[in-house]
């Protein structure tokens, strides 16, 4: 049996555009949970099944309504999480690579697999 290349949550809020995340990963060879809120998230990344990166729209709030970044941050320090975020969006130091939404999902994969990659040849 092939065991997927790695586990992504996708955390985005449109359930059409996590669908259609959900099935491009899964067609790259990635094992796939999905999350459309903030409590969703903290679900996911508590259970049973590792989660080896995030890809968060930048938009989802934490359970009290704030940004839900600094609590990852805190909770889970060595997540690799890659913002999915609009035009002008500015989430810059947060210390997580950042793409913006567009339509064009082959710069998410892209920078899934470098971040990924990154983290294969830090260990």
């Amino acid at each position: 049996m092939n065991r997927p290349k790695a586990t992504l949550c996708i955390a985005e809020r449109n359930a059409n555009i996590r669908e259609l995340l959900r099935r491009e990963f899964a067609r790259e060879g990635y094992g796939v949970v999905t999350a459309g809120s903030g409590a969703e998230v903290l679900m996911r990344l508590a259970s049973p099944v590792g989660v080896d990166l995030l890809v968060l729209d930048d938009e989802i709030a934490d359970p009290d309504g704030g940004s839900l970044v600094p609590l990852l941050t805190r909770l889970y320090p060595d997540l690799a999480v890659v913002l999915h975020v609009y035009a002008g969006a500015d989430a810059a130091g947060l210390g997580h690579r950042q793409v913006e939404k567009g339509g064009d999902f082959e710069r998410l994969k892209a920078a899934v697999g470098e971040v990924l990659g990154a983290q294969v040849q830090a260990k």
